[in-house]
């Protein structure tokens, strides 16, 4: 994967991670926290696999 590809799925990571800390601070519950972190290490995992080098 060129560098290009690999910072934009590295910053939706993020941004997942963030919208899930926003969302848990507003609903005051840990689960979107939660929810956000499990589906962004499901797409680390899933950029590790289809990573070419």
């Amino acid at each position: 994967m060129n560098s290009k590809g690999h910072l934009f799925i590295s910053l939706g990571k993020s941004a997942i991670r963030i919208i899930g800390g926003i969302v848990a601070l507003v609903k005051k519950s840990a689960v979107p926290l939660a929810i956000g972190i499990i589906v962004a290490e499901i797409g680390g995992v899933l950029e590790e696999l289809v990573d070419e080098r």
